[in-house]
Formats: C-alpha cells, sequence, structure tokens
C-alpha cells in the first residue's frame, strides 16, 4: 500500500532520534504508535514519518542490524510514507569510500579512531562490496535538511545564515549536489565549515586565556553552542559542556556576532545523545536522540501535530528506559 496524498491537510509528523541500528527500537515504537503501512485506518491516515538522520554506525548486538533497517527505512521512504535527513554519520561513511581523484586519499581519514567509530557499519555490508556501494551511494541522496512549512528539520542546527549560504551547494531536494562532495571534505573551504556547523553543530571559540578539559582530558579553547537558546548573553549561558567543568567558561557577555538567532519556525534536531527526561530545548527546538545506540536507552521520537510552539506532552519514548 502507498501513502495517500493528503489535499485539504498537511500531514501530522514523527521525527525519530539517531537509530544506529537499532531496527527492533524502530519496529517497537511503530507498533506503539500503530503505524501500520499495511492498514490505512491507522496512522498512516493523517501522518507521516522523520528520521533524523545517523541510521548507522553501532558495536555488532543481537538488536543491531543496519542492512534490515536501512531496507525499512528506504521502503518507507520509496512507498510516500517517511523522510530521512542526511546525518552526519552518512556524511562521514560517504567520505569514508570516497578517493580524492587526484590524491587518491580517503576524504574521510582511515584512522584508528575514524576506524573505531564506522566498523560495526562496514563488517554488516562487507567493506568494497555491491552492498557497501548501495548504501553509500543512497547517503549521497538523503536531503541535508527540510522545511515542511510548520516546522523544520536538521540534524544538529538551524542557523538561518548557514542554510542560506549553503543553498548555492544544493539541488532543488535539498540534497548536496554531486560535484560538491570532494570540498565538503576540505577543510580550506566554505562548504566544509557549513557541512560542519548544520550536521554536528555550531562551536564557538572562547576569549583568550580560557580553556576547560573535556571528558577525554583534552584541553579545549572551543565550546559546543546551545545554539537554541535566543536569550543566551554569556559564554556560560551558551556552553553546551559536562555540568563539573561549567565554571571554567566564563561569565563574559557574547559577541554581537555570536549570539543566538531568534527561530521563526520550530526545529527538531537529533544529534546531541542527550539523557533523562525528554523535554524540549526551548520552546522552538526539540532534540529526539536519547541515546537510543544503546541498548539500555529509549528511542525517542516527537509527534509535530501542528503546533507552533514545540512542548514535552508530544514526546514518544518507553517511560521504563528513562533514566
Amino acid at each position: 500500500m502507498k501513502q495517500k496524498s493528503w489535499v485539504n491537510k498537511k500531514p501530522d509528523l514523527v521525527f525519530i532520534g539517531d537509530l544506529h541500528g537499532q531496527i527492533k527500537k524502530l519496529n517497537n515504537l511503530l507498533e506503539d504508535i500503530n503505524f501500520d503501512v499495511t492498514n490505512a485506518q491507522s496512522l498512516v491516515s493523517s501522518t507521516k514519518l522523520v528520521f533524523i538522520g545517523d541510521l548507522i554506525d553501532n558495536a555488532p548486538s543481537s538488536d543491531v542490524d543496519h542492512v534490515a533497517l536501512l531496507t525499512k527505512v528506504k521502503q518507507l521512504i520509496d512507498n510516500g510514507f517517511a523522510y530521512c535527513l542526511m546525518g552526519n554519520h552518512e556524511f562521514n561513511a560517504i567520505g569514508w569510500a570516497t578517493k580524492h581523484p587526484e590524491t587518491a586519499q580517503w576524504l574521510r581519514p582511515h584512522n584508528v579512531n575514524n576506524t573505531k567509530q564506522h566498523q560495526g557499519f562496514l563488517d554488516s555490508v562487507i567493506e568494497g562490496s555491491e552492498v557497501h556501494h548501495y548504501w553509500v551511494t543512497w547517503f549521497k541522496s538523503l536531503p541535508l535538511y527540510l522545511d515542511f512549512g510548520g516546522i523544520r528539520a536538521i540534524h544538529a542546527c538551524w542557523q538561518q545564515a548557514s542554510v542560506d549560504q549553503l543553498a548555492q551547494y544544493l539541488n532543488k531536494d535539498k540534497q548536496l549536489k554531486a560535484e560538491c562532495f570532494l570540498n565538503a571534505f576540505d577543510k580550506s573551504t566554505e562548504l566544509y565549515q557549513l557541512i560542519e556547523t548544520l550536521l554536528k553543530g555550531p562551536e564557538i571559540t572562547l576569549p583568550v586565556g580560557y580553556s576547560f578539559q573535556d571528558k577525554t582530558g583534552i584541553k579545549r579553547t572551543q565550546i559546543r553552542s546551545k545554539w537554541w537558546l535566543s536569550k543566551a548573553q554569556t559564554y556560560r549561558d551558551i556552553a553546551q559542556v559536562q555540568p563539573e567543568v561549567i565554571d571554567d567558561i566564563p561569565n563574559i557577555d557574547l559577541p554581537v556576532n555570536q549570539t543566538p538567532e531568534l527561530l521563526e519556525l520550530p526545529v527538531i534536531v537529533g544529534h546531541y545523545t542527550l539523557n533523562g527526561v525528554p523535554s524540549t530545548l526551548s520552546n522552538k527546538v526539540a532534540c529526539v536522540d536519547y541515546n537510543a545506540a544503546k541498548e539500555e536507552n529509549p528511542l525517542v521520537a516527537y509527534y509535530w501535530q501542528q503546533e507552533t510552539e514545540l512542548t514535552n506532552k508530544h514526546f514518544l519514548y518507553k517511560a521504563e528506559q528513562v533514566k
């Protein structure tokens, strides 16, 4: 059965967080919300799914099946039941499998850390095989963001100036143009910086003399930004760092060009591996990544029903898995 078209009403949307191969969690969610593609009277009559990206990269386990998950998501899209965004893991998978035509170097280095992160996916598709090539080609077709009119979705950050700059590199379906992938992995280009911001989140450099240690003990002079806090005024307000180092972040006013923008429309993101009871980041931003990659953590979704301000009551998850 293919999805019906809505003549007088736009569909509601269920935004699904980063799955990282967790096919069982996806199947359970769809069953729990009665999203049955074989039953026109189920939620499919009024609602579409939106996968927020990061479908891949997880260690093998009884519940992780990269190929089964990718196949299911693609079938839902092909039959008109769903959309899917490119996450940073899909983007990285493209770079891993692509050599620069002049230097013959992999666009994403095959170093120890990158190998460790990506090995579970590579083992599942058998690196270099036709199956591997098939899914990497499909990743290239995923849009970098979606604008549904009343709500937007992007993997990590909606920053209007960056989205506007990105337009020149995208086709009409918001997919990265084929000729742009080389520059997307070149740190010297504008496109690389835009991808870093929109798929991984913006960073802000601390004032001279300030730094903090991240959770691995590395000294950092840049902070991840809570770009969704439109009223943030200081570096400490906007810093997305572990609680134990927040006092190392200066309580100094942000430069005017670093203050967050006021969002016009609601935005759904993934990427940030949050924990605790799912709640909105602001009345315009919700994150649906609560580290479902780990067996013990819930898959979180947000059920948007045309509201102009986001609300905690629209999160979908199994309460018993929340810590």
